[in-house]
């Protein structure tokens, strides 16, 4: 898709969206013919492949031994490499424990209580302008991750915020993941990297270069296509992650109030030149040895270097450029300029869960650590 008119089509769907909920705070993702779409795609395939595999098994034990085993067993291989399946976590920068941090996890603790949300299994932090809440694998377990630069420049109220949105995915969902339309999301992709040619003909037979040389338009024809269907897929999926991610927001108002959600996503709208003012910090703090080493300030100076490039923030310049920019029919998550317009948009909340100031120093106390490590890997990455 031409990127100018994929782009103009991002631009008219998120102001669609936008519109949707302007003025009022959405409750929950619903379903939608998207997501109707996504799993009926699902099931379909799952049906295929469970197809795939019997048909493979029955070649296979036909008159075993015999030569129908040749076809049975890359019929098997295929619905193996299709089978339906979730991914795990995997690693993760660190994991922390209560006896890490016990404040944190007493916020974590009130935020899941406030918000009627499950309390993760795991959770876990690590050196990057983010956060994330996913549930994986079969058991369908439960991970919180919290960036440290992130955080670590939040107000406390914004930390309410931030950890409020995070828990309105375990209490929302998101209708375009998980189990009934991983299928439908991820078989398009693992199609066009089985037919993909081959970039160089390494055989030294001439039959089977020449066999490989005819198949080749029709792998190229192929893993366009099945890239295509993938794209338009994933494009569909966006749409209700996208839902999702406007529930979780009116989550984050209710416990922590319009204004910290608002900075919020300003603070988000404005992620790269904040990671940029923590970089130069901590370079700063990295270029002094002794300091580095046995006195890190943690997150003071992160703090210090937000607020100074806060002070000369045009908010309006940051929210247009975020609107404009960060509108793709591929992002799981709306343009932060209009996440923090949609909730000026609501009515004024007051906050439901309050951080006092001498807690939230209590959990830059106990994360002291981690911010040093984190801010190694930042200097180091900017390096």
């Amino acid at each position: 898709m031409p990127g100018g008119f994929s782009k103009k089509l991002a631009l008219r769907l998120d102001a669609a969206q936008y519109a949707a909920y302007e003025g009022t705070p959405p409750t929950r993702p619903h379903w939608t013919a998207a997501r109707g779409a996504l799993v009926a795609i699902s099931a379909v395939l799952v049906v295929l492949v469970a197809g795939l595999a019997v048909l493979g098994g029955w070649l296979v034990a036909r008159d075993f031994p015999s030569f129908s085993i040749l076809a049975g067993v890359p019929v098997l291989m295929v619905a193996w490499v299709l089978r339906p399946r979730l991914w795990g976590a995997g690693e993760v920068w660190h994991e922390l424990r209560r006896d890490d941090a016990p404040t944190y996890f007493a916020l974590l603790d009130r935020v899941a209580a406030a918000a009627g949300a499950p309390l993760p299994h795991r959770v876990a932090i690590d050196a990057s302008f983010n956060a994330s809440a996913g549930t994986h694998g079969w058991l369908r377990r439960r991970t919180l991750t919290i960036g440290l630069p992130l955080f670590g420049v939040l107000s406390p109220q914004q930390r309410v915020a931030v950890l409020g949105h995070e828990f309105g995915h375990y209490v929302n969902g998101d209708p375009a993941s998980g189990v009934l339309t991983e299928p439908a999301v991820r078989t398009p992709l693992i199609l066009a990297e089985l037919v993909r040619p081959s970039d160089t003909f390494v055989t030294d037979n001439l039959w089977s270069q020449l066999a490989e040389r005819a198949l080749w338009p029709l792998q190229w024809l192929l893993e366009r296509l099945f890239v295509l269907i993938g794209a338009g897929v994933a494009a569909v999926a966006a749409r209700d992650h996208q839902r999702a991610e406007y529930c979780a927001d009116a989550l984050a108002v209710r416990l922590a109030g319009t204004a910290a959600t608002e900075a919020l996503m300003i603070d988000f709208a404005a992620g790269e030149q904040l990671m940029g003012a923590i970089a130069a910090a901590e370079r700063g703090t990295q270029s002094n040895p002794e300091t580095a080493r046995r006195n890190h300030p943690g997150a003071a100076r992160w703090q210090a270097a937000a607020e100074a490039w806060r002070a000369s923030l045009n908010v309006g310049d940051v929210l247009e450029k975020s609107v404009t920019e960060d509108a793709s029919l591929w992002h799981d998550h709306p343009p932060s300029g209009l996440r923090a317009r949609i909730i000026r948009s609501w009515p004024y909340t007051d906050p439901s869960v309050v951080l006092s100031e001498a807690d939230s120093a209590k959990i830059d106390a106990e994360l002291h650590r981690f911010y040093a490590r984190a801010g190694r890997d930042i200097a180091w990455s900017a390096a």
